[in-house]
């Protein structure tokens, strides 16, 4: 293809893409994108004051090395406090980002 020939969609080409959702995924949802990070308290920082997200959950797996940090855009007032009823709660949100401090992961790149 020349570069004359490349170029986006139009409107109706885009529109005509489009289906409609298969009966049987119309209750999916696009729950998490995950990123591994290095520094949790740089990341936080970023995506709590730079990018405007709120941290949703947090949860440790010491016996595997690794602590995930689920952010995305909610009231705070909307997010539990106790713990279980917090993680359970931040499985059904939508388009969360699981930032994920993985130690073991970590190590591996300082070799």
């Amino acid at each position: 293809m020349s570069e004359s020939e490349v170029r986006g969609l139009t409107d109706e080409e885009a529109n005509a893409a489009l289906g409609e959702p298969d009966s049987q995924t119309k209750d999916f949802i696009f729950q998490q994108t995950m990123f591994r990070i290095k520094d949790p308290k740089a990341s936080l920082d970023f995506y709590s004051r730079v990018i405007g997200m709120r941290l949703l959950s947090k949860l440790d797996f010491p016996e595997m090395k690794f602590s995930i940090y689920f952010v995305g855009y909610e009231a705070a007032e909307d997010i539990p406090v106790d713990k279980t009823e917090r993680a359970s709660w931040c499985l059904s949100r939508k388009a969360t980002l699981e930032l994920t401090h993985d130690l073991s992961f970590i190590q591996l790149d300082n070799i």
